[in-house]
């Protein structure tokens, strides 16, 4: 189990800093010890752009190996969580554009954990659940039409409620850069959901 992060960010960037030298160095252990203690923070990202449980485990696999191999450039200047967000969005992204050069067919819903396996269980047929589940299924169909760009900026702001600076600072895009492909983003998802009302795109679903 890795060990309890401190509240002091001065004291969680030293031991960060530590951490990334061990592994610059050729540590294993210590590159275990930074995979077990950030494996669901860069899972939960992956998840978000991938429904597609081999897609996202790719993900994870790819940011872990650029962390690794880009271990020395750590500067220590923010915490190893943030600066494995970044690689692990920028993979997103990446593999987003992969899959828009290789459009395949859709892909189905992952399965459930234990843990939510427990949650669906105790559900039952609940009718409010199962509204949820189809807004979910239906926002995750008009994101896929999105191109790359629009799908990643949606879903940091809208989905994980990143603020401008935030999107900014893990893609490494300008705020301004971020704010137009938000406003395009959002206009392109608004002709999809009214092209999705309109009967003649029901009957040819």
């Amino acid at each position: 189990m890795a060990p309890a992060r401190s509240a002091d960010p001065a004291a969680t960037l030293v031991a960060d800093r530590r951490l990334a030298e061990r592994i610059a160095a050729g540590d294993e252990p210590a590159f275990d010890e930074l995979v077990a203690r950030h494996f669901h923070h860069v899972a939960r990202i992956a998840g978000r752009f991938f429904p597609r449980l081999d897609d996202a485990e790719e993900i994870h696999q790819e940011t872990f190996l650029k962390a690794f191999t880009a271990i020395a450039s750590y500067r220590g200047d923010v915490p190893l969580e943030h600066w494995l967000a970044r690689i692990a969005v920028n993979s997103c992204y990446d593999g987003l554009r992969r899959m828009r050069r290789r459009p395949g067919l859709p892909a189905p819903a992952r399965e459930p954990d234990d843990a939510q396996g427990r949650e669906y269980a105790d559900l039952g047929d609940d009718a409010a659940f199962c509204r949820r589940e189809q807004a979910r299924i239906a926002a995750a169909e008009m994101l896929a039409m999105l191109d790359p760009a629009d799908r990643l900026v949606l879903t940091l702001m809208v989905l994980e409620e990143h603020s401008v600076a935030e999107v900014a600072d893990l893609t490494g895009w300008s705020a301004v850069n971020v704010k137009v492909r938000a406003y395009r983003a959002r206009k392109r998802l608004r002709s999809l959901l009214a092209k999705a009302e309109s009967p003649s795109w029901s009957r040819n679903r």
